[in-house]
């Protein structure tokens, strides 16, 4: 009987070639690569930027991370500790924005208030003088509005000050702070309105006329508010 006739690859092994291993059909080399959820680099950006956008952007970056962590879930693709980092920036700057913008309101609206009240308890003559803008005779004064800070008070959230009706607000005010105001007449109703920015400290705000202090209080503690007000020369 005929002996059949032998492979290629006994006949190279019989010969001393090493066996050379061959890949099985449609093996690939390594692993693909999982792509990256595009969302979630979004939302750590849009969290990082939220500190110079006043949390415009945080609040894009709390929705962008909802997103991509719903996508990363049914997708498998990668970028979780991004949405994450991105979503708690988010929620972090945007609380504390909120905060920050609900003290100065705070602030604008307790002058307006104030100022209200306190023309509204004058006799009508004195308000229909303050209503068309016109000062009695007695001369120029010079008024100095100021606001200084110690033991670690170094910047006022907010300054408000007020003449009469005409209200004035700054924010972020390095700590001395100094507004002169000079009038040719009686001396209208003044309002000085001064937070710390801080936790630590003590501010002090004082009113000045022609040189004297005619009020002057102070505010300590963690985001204390000093108020002064003075209607007379």
């Amino acid at each position: 009987m005929e002996r059949p006739t032998s492979t290629v690859h006994d006949q190279e092994t019989r010969m001393g070639y090493p066996q050379q291993p061959y890949d099985p059909p449609g093996q690939m080399y390594g692993q693909p690569q999982r792509r990256t959820n595009g969302l979630s680099v979004a939302a750590l950006v849009l969290g990082l930027t939220g500190f110079i956008t006043c949390g415009f952007t945080s609040i894009l970056a709390v929705i962008f991370g909802h997103v991509a962590l719903t996508q990363i879930r049914r997708d498998g693709t990668d970028g979780r500790g991004m949405a994450v980092g991105g979503l708690v920036l988010g929620w972090v700057l945007t609380g504390l924005w909120l905060l920050f913008w609900a003290l100065s309101w705070t602030g604008v609206i307790s002058s307006f208030l104030y100022t209200a009240a306190a023309v509204s308890s004058l006799p009508p003559a004195e308000r229909t003088r303050l209503d068309v803008g016109v000062q009695p005779g007695g001369g120029e004064h010079r008024v100095v509005l100021e606001a200084v800070g110690r033991d670690g008070a170094t910047s006022a959230g907010n300054v408000t000050w007020s003449r009469d009706f005409s209200i004035k607000q700054e924010r972020g005010v390095p700590l001395p702070y100094t507004k002169e105001l000079a009038f040719d007449g009686e001396l209208p109703r003044l309002y000085l309105w001064v937070q710390n920015a801080g936790a630590d400290g003590v501010v002090e705000c004082r009113i000045k006329v022609d040189g004297r202090v005619v009020r002057e209080a102070e505010a300590a503690g963690p985001y204390g508010v000093c108020t002064v007000t003075a209607d007379a020369p």
